[in-house]
């Protein structure tokens, strides 16, 4: 009868004997440790002359970035220059009470501002010649164009957007009853 004080050591050897068994199992994968085939040795020259092949590299890799960033410019859309009645009567109800922001944009700011504002004028002059005619879409359009203007709070552009949308509709039902 074994002695029950050694008979966990008798496990543990029996243990330690599969364990053994698994490993030698498994297929060994052999990982290929690096030597040294011989001692490197740096001069001045070398140096010297992977420099102009850096200075093609970059050049070669500016030109290219610069070759990519061209063909990938929005085109702007094209807004027609004969302006209808209607046009015009819209970039009239856009244009009200925005002259204090506006002389406050720089140049840039005030063409860029201007750009977008007849596109959406371009885009409510398209929608409000459909039957069925959506003010969200007309509030969404005017909201995004408002917000090119820095430092106006959300929630006066909200209501700005809002009286303007409404007087856009208001100019659409006075010209259907024409």
């Amino acid at each position: 009868m074994p002695d029950p004080k050694h008979a966990h050591i008798e496990d543990e050897k029996n243990v330690t004997q599969e364990i053994p068994n698994e490993i030698a199992e498994q297929p060994k994968t052999e990982t290929p440790t690096p030597t040294p085939e011989g001692a490197v040795e740096f001069t001045s020259e070398k140096p010297a002359e992977k420099q102009p092949n850096e200075e093609n590299f970059l050049e070669e890799s500016i030109t290219n970035l610069k070759s990519k960033l061209k063909g990938t410019k929005k085109k702007p859309t094209t807004i027609p220059q004969v302006r209808d009645e209607v046009t015009i009567q819209v970039e009239k109800i856009m244009e009200q009470d925005l002259g204090d922001a506006f002389n406050e944009l720089t140049t840039i700011q005030k063409q860029e501002f201007k750009m977008k504002g007849e596109q959406v004028a371009f885009e409510i002059r398209d929608l409000l010649k459909k039957t069925h005619l959506k003010a969200k879409t007309i509030f969404k359009l005017i909201f995004e164009w408002l917000k090119m203007l820095p430092g106006i709070n959300k929630f006066f552009l909200e209501q700005e957007a809002k009286i303007k949308t409404d007087k856009i509709l208001a100019l659409k039902k006075v010209s259907r009853d024409k």
